[in-house]
């Protein structure tokens, strides 16, 4: 009977981890889908790239012009002249200053640019943010999975405990294993509770991330499936530099400064102010109206030479910024298309070798134990290696989609909603 029990609950340990009845299930795309309209940190981005797109609107606007009141009168304060004497007068003047054809719409191109890297850091908020949720979703499944594991395990091993003491009773067996049994289903029920905390940090950090309560009940997470990344590492390349937002951003800001720069050259440029007035003498005498043009006389022009040689440097350092960050992505995009290619190599070993070597060497320990074959310590050692190669298959599946996270983060092509859940 005792051997018919142990066989039932091993051929349990084989199948994927199913999760506590009656509890709500979660799905990624469900929580994608919350978290892009409720995150603080995407609505605050959002926030900024819309005032930084009226701020450029703003931009290449004229000036606005300046209207004035004057009266011209002869005499003192008390005597109001106008009318009786030619030279005194009451009218209104109307100035307008005119920047250098072509400054203000380099100035609005800058603008625009500086609008658009903005745009690309909203961008970059949001994939970090989705790639934040992802990596917490994926932790609170392997907490899920791992705990549902460990309970298979705890079950057999108190099957195996009550063989123990049954060998032990009937004098085929030592105490010592009996001792060793209990020992292990302590240890187990200790990493249990490791995984019980590690469900309640990543439900927290997922609330968070949410906007919500991080006390608030979450539900149990979906089935993670196992993935590949099929792109090639050339394509993926040609993808990173023309899509990632990091990449984006600085490429905006080298634009908005070969803007900056052009327009601190036109500076050595006139600008103009043009006037226009009219004025009252009453009936006695004709109105008088008059019109004026002036121009700015860029007199100090080492001030406009200083400016000059600031905004090259400033170019400067902005391409040579963007290529390090440039370098650096593709950098990180390829330790995370290998990791991820080695990822998807030890899951398909896992699958077909190991774990299945590891089931058949538990099978046949526990046969061999059953009939004095082998020491209790055998067969402890043969469950210890499933365990531990069941959650490492866990482990790497969940490691492989957060490096598939990453590398959607960084090529930008994370903002698409997940779709690959499956209900338990």
């Amino acid at each position: 009977m005792a051997m018919r029990t142990f066989s039932v609950l091993l051929l349990l340990l084989a199948f994927p981890a199913g999760g506590g009845a009656g509890e709500r299930t979660i799905t990624l795309k469900e929580l994608e889908q919350a978290v892009i309209t409720k995150n603080p940190a995407i609505r605050m981005a959002e926030g900024k790239t819309r005032s930084a797109e009226e701020q450029a609107d703003l931009a290449d606007g004229m000036p606005d012009p300046m209207i004035g009141f004057s009266i011209r009168n002869s005499g003192w304060f008390d005597d109001i002249t106008i009318g009786e004497d030619p030279m005194s007068m009451a009218g209104i003047t109307i100035t307008q200053a005119i920047p250098f054809p072509g400054k203000l719409s380099t100035k609005g191109r800058a603008a625009r640019r500086q609008a658009e890297r903005v745009h690309e850091n909203e961008r970059q908020t949001r994939l970090r943010v989705l790639r934040t949720l992802r990596t917490a979703y994926y932790e609170y499944y392997l907490a899920y999975a791992s705990s549902d594991i460990l309970n298979r395990n705890k079950e057999i091993m108190k099957n195996v405990q009550r063989i123990a003491e049954t060998r032990y009773a009937t004098g085929r067996g030592i105490q010592q294993d009996v001792l060793r049994a209990q020992l292990e289903v302590s240890m187990i029920l200790e990493k249990i509770a490791r995984e019980e905390q590690k469900k309640e940090k990543q439900r927290a950090t997922i609330n968070s991330l949410l906007g919500r309560n991080p006390f608030a009940p979450l539900g149990k997470p979906a089935d993670v499936l196992p993935t590949s990344y099929d792109t090639g590492i050339e394509a993926l390349s040609g993808t990173v530099q023309d899509t990632s937002p990091i990449l984006q951003a600085h490429r905006r800001t080298v634009e908005q400064r070969e803007e900056e720069l052009s327009l601190s050259r036109k500076q050595y440029l006139p600008d103009m102010v043009v006037t226009a007035g009219w004025f009252d003498r009453e009936d006695a005498f004709n109105d008088i109206w008059t019109a004026g043009i002036m121009f700015k006389i860029p007199l100090y022009f080492w001030n406009t030479s200083s400016g000059v040689k600031a905004a090259a440097a400033d170019l400067g350092s902005s391409r040579h910024e963007y290529e390090a960050a440039r370098l650096d992505t593709l950098s990180r995009v390829k330790d995370l298309y290998t990791r991820a290619n080695t990822s998807e190599r030890l899951l398909s070993l896992y699958t077909t070798g190991i774990l299945p070597q590891a089931q058949m060497a538990l099978r046949s320990a526990t046969s061999s134990y059953q009939v004095g074959k082998i020491d209790f310590l055998a067969l402890l050692d043969s469950q210890t290696l499933l365990l531990r190669y069941q959650l490492a298959y866990e482990k790497e599946l969940v490691d492989l989609n957060k490096t598939i996270s990453e590398i959607e983060e960084m090529t930008g092509m994370g903002e698409t909603i997940h779709e690959q859940d499956s209900i338990k």
